[in-house]
């Protein structure tokens, strides 16, 4: 029956509108028959139709509800949106993607996700800790409370933000978080230029935070080495860890930087410490992962790589990976200057395969860059 009405919705929208007038007409007369809708005095006949067709519109009703249920229950609000999650759930079990992102649909996508061994690592060690958490909460069992606020270390461009949009839709996903949604926001977004407005500028961003997670990149800005005077980061640093912990089951903040950076902003205030007590490393892309995502972001735009082209690549990417200015948008930059290079060459030669990036292409790029 699920099937049927998921499947073929008109079908079943049709037998149940026949069983529906058929069953009107023997409630009606149940000794004669759906001959009955049509006998008696005119006012008995209109009331007959309009009972009939009140029965036809619950069964119509009925059907859309059971369609609906059928396709998924999250449409209707019986539950919440992106509650699928499949208990044990580990990395790679093929969940099927949807257009809202469950957790199972979430780990597909992580997976799916070039490297990052060691950061899906600590993902799963995440999913443990709320699957038992779970078990002992309805075993009656005690659950100790954790901090759940984290510090993402690691160069830029190594998917850090979308690890923390992974981790809202888990989070949403098993209740943890009512929102799961992510607010991505840096030093500028908290500090404000003048006394007495940094403290009402971090508020609300905490506030638009709240029942989902706070982002904050280069959260290392916020404490300058040198303690500048007058530096208006200690008031958000301070605004920011009051909210915290007033709000601490409904709000989970992921500072995020660089290693060196990092460890040197959470050791400057003891209310950091005892709050961020775990830190997932980012290690930084080795050649080959680089190459292969710089590999997909070609072919997700319709464009091919062919070995000749990835061999002239291959040198700059292992040189230029090393810097701490690299991030995969140094891989984008270098594909747009690539597709110029190559509308150039093909407006030479009409001919030429529209989808290819020769290696010339991949010099003319490399030559523009910075």
């Amino acid at each position: 029956m699920k099937d049927l009405m998921a499947k073929r919705p008109m079908l079943a929208f049709l037998i149940i509108a026949v069983a529906a007038s058929v069953i009107s007409a023997w409630l009606l007369n149940p000794t004669i028959g759906p001959a009955a809708l049509f006998t008696g005095s005119a006012g008995g006949v209109v009331l007959k139709i309009l009972t009939s067709l009140f029965i036809l519109g619950g069964g119509a009703a009925l059907t859309y509800v059971v369609m609906r249920l059928a396709t998924g229950p999250e449409a209707l609000g019986l539950i919440p949106v992106g509650a699928t999650y499949t208990p044990g759930r580990r990395l790679g079990s093929g969940a099927s993607a949807a257009q809202v992102r469950t957790a199972d649909n979430a780990l597909d996508d992580l997976e799916a996700m070039i490297g990052l061994g060691q950061v899906k690592e600590e993902v799963n060690k995440l999913l443990a800790g709320l699957e038992d958490e779970k078990m002992r909460r309805d075993q009656g069992l005690q659950i100790t409370p954790v901090s759940r606020h984290m510090v993402f270390a690691g160069p830029p461009g190594v998917g850090k933000t979308v690890i923390a949009r992974v981790l809202g839709d888990i989070y949403r996903s098993l209740n943890v978080l009512r929102k799961g949604h992510v607010v991505e926001v840096d030093r500028s977004g908290l500090v404000a230029g003048y006394i007495g407005q940094t403290a009402t500028k971090t508020l609300d961003v905490c506030k638009s935070a709240l029942d989902g997670i706070l982002f904050i990149d280069e959260a290392y800005a916020l404490a300058p080495k040198d303690g500048t005077s007058g530096d208006f980061g200690k008031e958000a640093i301070d605004t920011l860890l009051k909210f915290m912990e007033d709000n601490r089951d409904r709000i989970i903040v992921i500072v995020a930087g660089y290693p060196n950076e990092m460890r040197r902003f959470i050791a400057a205030n003891p209310g950091l410490q005892s709050r961020f007590t775990k830190t997932i490393e980012f290690p930084a892309y080795d050649a080959e992962d680089l190459l292969a995502i710089t590999r997909l972001m070609a072919s997700k735009a319709g464009y091919d790589l062919p070995e000749e082209a990835v061999a002239k690549l291959k040198p700059w990417i292992e040189a230029r990976r090393k810097t701490e200015s690299w991030g995969n948008a140094r891989s984008r930059s270098l594909l747009e200057a690539a597709r110029e290079a190559q509308a150039v060459r093909i407006s030479r030669d009409p001919a030429a395969d529209l989808r290819r990036i020769e290696g010339a292409d991949i010099e003319a790029a490399i030559a523009e860059q910075p």
